[in-house]
């Protein structure tokens, strides 16, 4: 999938958020906050990391999006090499555990990355979808495959901060 795919998915995702409303002098509930779903096969790799590397980066950035990652076969647990990897990272992942990806994750996304999943397993999303396939192996080398993981995201991220500052109205 290319940029220009990308691009167009960001827009549509941010676009869609409505600014609040005055209704008969009230204000309108603000719009749920908007979340990326990231699904690979096991839920406990290149999903779990890009989960955990938007969530630092939005933060870092001011997006208030969150992410969430899923597995179309989830394993049981994260993988010794894989907390490893993370703990060099200063990344801890507390309580958190790999979950089977569920029509109620599709439904509840705002944009859907996958990793060498089927198309057919994200297909039920209604929302932008982005395929992230053939990234450089995590499990062969965690650096290599972080880096390619984090820049992705990083395009992500600031595609997402755009988008949202295009949207806010001009100060009056």
């Amino acid at each position: 999938m290319g940029t220009v795919r990308l691009c167009c998915g960001v827009l549509t995702l941010l676009g869609c958020a409505a600014f609040p409303t005055r209704v008969s002098g009230q204000r309108a509930a603000p719009p749920a906050r908007k979340t990326v779903l990231f699904v690979c096969e096991h839920g406990t790799v290149k999903s779990l990391l890009a989960k955990v590397l938007f969530e630092e980066y939005a933060q870092e950035v001011g997006l208030n999006v969150q992410a969430v990652s899923r597995g179309t076969r989830p394993d049981t647990a994260v993988p010794p090499w894989m907390l490893s990897g993370l703990a060099l990272d200063h990344i801890a992942l507390g309580s958190w555990r790999p979950q089977l990806l569920g029509a109620q994750d599709l439904a509840a996304a705002s944009y859907v990355v996958s990793f060498d999943v089927p198309s057919n397993a994200t297909a039920a999303a209604r929302v932008p979808r982005t395929q992230w396939d053939s990234l450089p192996s995590v499990t062969q080398n965690y650096a290599k495959g972080r880096n390619a993981i984090k820049a992705r995201v990083h395009q992500l991220v600031d595609s997402l901060k755009r988008a949202e500052q295009a949207r806010r109205p001009e100060p009056v």
